[in-house]
């Protein structure tokens, strides 16, 4: 139960039917983080402005203003419960006893297949058409992932560089998220990738294309994760694994796909590019 929420429903002068729609938050409040206001009143068998004068009576300005609220209350909420859960010497401790003896070969095959499996349940095949599309329809295309998530970022921003023009990776040295990603706009969009413990820097970066009118398209693993909330597009994926670090595996997977659906619909229309950057790196042997 999220304590900041239930003093607001005790604080707040609601009516009979108003209290119903609170008690059922109460009891279903992860759920009710994501659930439309339509569906809310649907689940209810109760008219859809009962919903919305609920939300006022709480006191926000509408729906989208509650929900904004009681997403970020429950996200510092399991925030709170979990931070230490992801801190890479507690997970060193709970698994540095049990690897010796186990077999780490099988170990971390079967639990690659199980976080796959999530990014293949989780994400369907039109979340990824109109994200792809998305993409591909966007004037500018900005990258954001570091540290852990830096490997993704890149590969992600390489395959689309080839494939797509004005795509631009975060970088790094003297030019900072912020100044990166400051002529951002409605036409544009923004693939941002962190996973637990998640990175305040792509969160903020996923606050400011959003707060700019850029489409977010967000790589995470769970829809509570604190850049969800911006997502106008979010896949999730588990990342668990054996050590004390996240496995990286299964979102290069979902990154994967995701790329493989932009370029089956570019075709070959990035040939010449493709032959022009071969023409050069060949010079190189950079393959």
């Amino acid at each position: 139960m999220i304590p900041e929420f239930q003093e607001l429903v005790k604080n707040a002068k609601l009516t009979k039917k108003e209290r119903v729609i609170a008690d059922f938050v109460l009891a279903n409040f992860k759920d009710a983080c994501f659930i439309t206001s339509t569906a809310l009143a649907n689940a209810l068998e109760t008219s859809h402005s009962s919903v919305i004068r609920y939300s006022r009576a709480l006191g926000f300005s509408g729906y989208s203003d509650y929900q904004q609220a009681i997403r970020k209350l429950y996200n510092d909420y399991i925030a709170s419960l979990g931070e230490a859960m992801n801190i890479p010497t507690f997970k060193l401790a709970q698994t540095a006893d049990l690897l010796p003896q186990r077999s780490i070969m099988d170990d971390i095959s079967m639990l690659t297949q199980e976080n796959i499996q999530s990014a293949i349940l989780n994400n369907s095949d039109e979340l990824f058409a109109a994200a792809s599309e998305k993409i591909i329809q966007s004037k500018t295309k900005y990258i954001v992932g570091n540290r852990g998530c830096h490997s993704i970022a890149s590969f992600f921003s390489i395959i689309l560089k080839d494939t797509l023009p004005h795509v631009f990776a975060e970088p790094s040295g003297s030019c900072n998220t912020f100044d990166f990603l400051s002529d951002i706009g409605k036409n544009d969009c923004l693939i941002v990738i962190s996973y637990a413990r998640y990175s305040e820097l792509s969160r903020l970066a996923a606050e400011l294309a959003y707060k700019k009118g850029a489409a977010v398209i967000v790589l995470t693993d769970t829809p509570t994760a604190p850049l969800a909330q911006y997502a106008n597009f979010l896949f999730t994926n588990s990342v668990n694994s054996i050590s004390f670090f996240n496995s990286m595996i299964p979102s290069m997977y979902t990154a994967e796909v995701l790329a493989t659906y932009v370029c089956k619909k570019i075709g070959k229309k990035n040939e010449d590019k493709l032959r022009l950057i071969d023409e050069y790196t060949s010079k190189l042997k950079l393959y």
